[in-house]
């Protein structure tokens, strides 16, 4: 009897383990991110459920140069560096037009001391938030008349739609070591695309 006690407690113990929790997913059709990181399951809802390290807003001129657009980046989680960052731009008008969500340590770059210590990767980081909205991230026009197309930096049709556009406002961040994001308003699809993607 005690032994088969013993193998029943097993078994539920076993089969508790196996058990794994479905993550939060996000489907927001014309808001969805521009550039999947797919390193983190999050909505717009849930992510103001956790606790804030620290967040960025900046109001500068986005999807329409007459008005400010809401910039804001939030660090939030238990610790810096297991953190997740939001990155989310509203209109004035309080409409989401981009949400993207990745690992703090995508903020991890070159810049980074070889090494470093974990205080150091946490400062990179939070200084990362800091200067995420700096004022030369933004460009406009987002295209020049004297940059050219790349066939591997992008897709010709977006980068042709904001060329064309010389009210388009550009904006610049960085994931990673190498993956440097050029995203603009798009009038005529309304919508943020992405129109430059490289190093």
């Amino acid at each position: 009897m005690k032994k088969l006690l013993v193998i029943g407690i097993y078994i539920m113990l076993l089969s508790a383990c196996s058990k794994t929790q479905q993550p939060e997913t996000i489907d927001v059709q014309k808001d969805k991110p521009v550039a999947e990181t797919d390193s983190v399951e999050v909505t717009p809802e849930s992510a103001s459920n956790v606790k804030v390290i620290k967040q960025n807003i900046k109001q500068h001129p986005f999807s329409d140069p007459a008005s400010n657009d809401i910039f804001t980046v939030t660090l939030a989680g238990d610790s810096v560096l297991t953190a997740d960052v939001t990155f989310e731009i509203k209109n004035s008008e309080g409409q989401l037009l981009h949400f993207e969500t990745f690992k703090a340590d995508f903020l991890l770059n070159y810049g980074v001391p070889e090494n470093a210590t974990k205080a150091q990767m946490e400062a990179f980081i939070l200084n990362r938030i800091d200067t995420f909205f700096a004022d030369d991230n933004f460009k406009s026009p987002a295209i020049t008349a004297d940059m050219t197309y790349d066939t591997n930096f992008g897709d010709k049709a977006i980068w042709d739609d904001i060329k064309g556009d010389k009210t388009a406002i550009g904006f610049y961040y960085l994931l990673g070591k190498e993956d440097g994001r050029w995203i603009a308003y798009s009038k005529s699809q309304k919508k943020v695309v992405l129109y430059f993607n490289c190093c």
